[in-house]
């Protein structure tokens, strides 16, 4: 019976391309997000045993396959950007039946785009327009998967997600929503050139210019979608392995959000990393999560209180250190002039003095915890840091003019971070301080913090140099003077 069902599927699918023909056989003994092969360490070498998401246990559920077939047959002359649509149950291969499906995905569909030698390109969105929703996803080589929709538009994942080499997955102006009660993975392996994951094991900083010219940021590859939310249930999670990236917002809703081993995971857009009470981000060994470019006017953390960012775990305890990446503003203050349509006048302080281009604010404020939980007998930790990727302005939406890009190079990549009196601070190390750039409105908050450390990145080591109190309400408190705004 099982291999008639092969042989009609091979009659659906066809031939893709002369290289090869596709069936439920070849499909599905590939590691998938539904059926990863954790044993198999060709696949997995990275793993160490502890994750998660090896241990959650799933239900039985059914397996949708894109009909490549009829994606390339669509292509042909067609300008559709995101190819044809998966509302349609027909555009889908029920793996049970060897048919097309009749019914659209649901939260215990998992969905497979299959490898292909022909790039191939499919969309899900919903039949309202508004919303739509599977379990297990993979994205196969050559496959390009699409959840196109404006801002409203949510595409809720209650399972793995897992794009191969050479696959893609973009939500257009949409939301990617990782949800459910279940530990999973977000895998986007790294680029197989390997430049950026030597970038990130070497710690490299990433410039905004080569040979004179503006450049990219390296750090735009693999992009998901534009929003992503975190809304899990308490005791779940979901963790990166590889490398990933979002194109804005980052909003760590509930339960925790784990950037694994080695692992790297950036957002884009003018856009921070939410972190609401009760939620988390975990950087384990080797990890960094920050944004993509240098913002200089928005900000790149917002830790709410209730919520923390870690190093490790109480059980998955640090033997490395792990980067919670932060950008820089002007907080030289450096001279940089208005642009020429720009008819505000400078800010200025009570004494008149003036208050250039991104030079008031911080890129990440923390009124939550950050907490490293090394192993026994190391001294790994959470290190609060440079994220080391360079870019003028704030990248397309900040300033690139020709002004901005003389007095650029001249302002030293040192972070300012505000943090609140009730912010709970152990086993971490902060680096990349200019002297007071550590701003709160408490009173001595060293006195509670524990095992706390300054890198040789830092202007001083003093903690009564690197911290500067003012008041939240009045920013302009935070004016420039010689011992805060020079190196």
């Amino acid at each position: 019976m099982k291999s008639k069902v092969f042989v009609l599927i091979t009659m659906i699918f066809g031939m893709v391309g002369s290289a090869s023909a596709l069936d439920l056989k070849s499909i599905t003994a590939k590691p998938t997000a539904n059926a990863p092969q954790f044993k198999d360490k060709k696949v997995w070498a990275s793993l160490v045993g502890d994750e998660y998401f090896l241990k959650q246990k799933w239900e039985k559920g059914r397996t949708y396959i894109w009909n490549i077939q009829k994606s390339i047959e669509a292509s042909k002359g067609s300008r559709r950007r995101y190819g044809p649509e998966g509302f349609h149950p027909d555009n889908w291969i029920d793996a049970a039946t060897g048919k097309p499906a009749t019914e659209l995905p649901d939260m215990n569909t998992d969905l497979i785009l299959p490898d292909s030698e022909t790039p191939y390109k499919a969309s899900l969105g919903g039949a309202d327009k508004k919303g739509a929703f599977c379990r297990h996803v993979t994205v196969g080589k050559n496959a390009s998967f699409s959840s196109w929709g404006a801002r409203h538009h949510r595409f809720r994942l209650f399972g793995n997600l897992w794009i191969r080499p050479g696959g893609s997955m973009r939500t257009g102006q949409g939301t990617i929503v990782f949800s459910g009660d279940k530990h999973t993975f977000l895998r986007y392996d790294w680029p197989e050139d390997g430049v950026l994951r030597k970038l990130h094991k070497d710690r490299a900083v990433s410039p905004y210019k080569k040979d004179g010219e503006i450049i990219q940021t390296p750090w735009n590859a693999n992009r998901i979608g534009t929003y992503m939310a975190h809304d899990k249930t308490k005791d779940s999670s979901t963790e990166v392995v590889g490398f990933a990236s979002m194109g804005d917002e980052v909003g760590i809703k509930s339960g925790t959000f784990i950037v694994g081993r080695d692992s790297r995971f950036v957002t884009i857009g003018p856009s921070s990393v939410s972190i609401n009470k009760d939620a988390k981000v975990v950087l384990m060994d080797g990890a960094q999560c920050s944004h993509g470019q240098n913002q200089f006017v928005n900000r790149d953390w917002g830790v709410q209180t209730g919520g923390q960012v870690s190093g490790g775990t109480p059980d998955r305890p640090l033997k490395r250190d792990a980067y919670m990446g932060v950008g820089y503003r002007n907080w030289m203050n450096l001279p940089i002039p208005q642009r020429p349509n720009d008819k505000k006048e400078l800010p200025t302080t009570a004494d008149g003095t003036k208050l250039y281009y991104a030079y008031l604010g911080a890129n990440a404020m923390v009124k939550g915890d950050l907490i490293g939980y090394p192993a026994k007998g190391s001294d790994a930790r959470l290190v609060v840091c440079w994220q080391r990727i360079s870019s003028g302005g704030a990248g397309s939406w900040g300033r690139t003019d020709e002004d901005f890009q003389k007095v650029f190079p001249k302002i030293a990549p040192k972070i300012r971070i505000e943090i609140a009196a009730s912010a709970k601070i152990e086993n971490v190390r902060f680096d990349d301080l200019p002297r007071g750039g550590i701003v709160t409105s408490g009173d001595d908050i060293f006195k509670n913090w524990k095992n706390v450390t300054f890198g040789d990145a830092c202007l001083s080591k003093d903690p009564k140099e690197l911290i500067r109190k003012f008041n939240p309400k009045d920013k302009k408190q935070l004016a420039p003077e010689k011992k805060y705004i020079s190196l």
